[in-house]
């Protein structure tokens, strides 16, 4: 898989990476994960994977499922830290025993 990507790029854009790279088209990979061709193609615009979805890549790609859950919490938390890690920085103090 190339690795190209910042940590914000979605499951979706890694996804479709892979997909270039062994050459499958959407249509036939749904078929083969057994998914609508509209639930892939919501991945790879960018949607959520799922558990489910997980499953499914991890065992046609030959990778384990919390591959693709780790790459989706890798950019939900690189989302969070551009988003909102100033204002958390600034807002939340650590904890302090009394």
């Amino acid at each position: 898989m190339k690795q190209f990507h910042s940590p914000t790029a979605t499951v979706g854009e890694h996804l479709a990476d892979l997909m270039e790279e062994y050459d499958i088209k959407a249509p036939t990979l749904a078929m083969r994960l057994h998914v609508g061709r509209s639930r892939l193609q919501r991945l790879l615009d960018g949607a959520r994977c799922d558990g489910d979805m997980a499953l499914r890549l991890g065992r046609f790609f030959g990778m384990t499922p919390q591959s693709w859950i780790n790459l989706q919490t890798l950019r939900d938390l690189s989302k969070a830290q551009v988003e909102e890690g100033s204002t958390i920085i600034e807002t939340v103090g650590p904890y302090e025993s009394a």
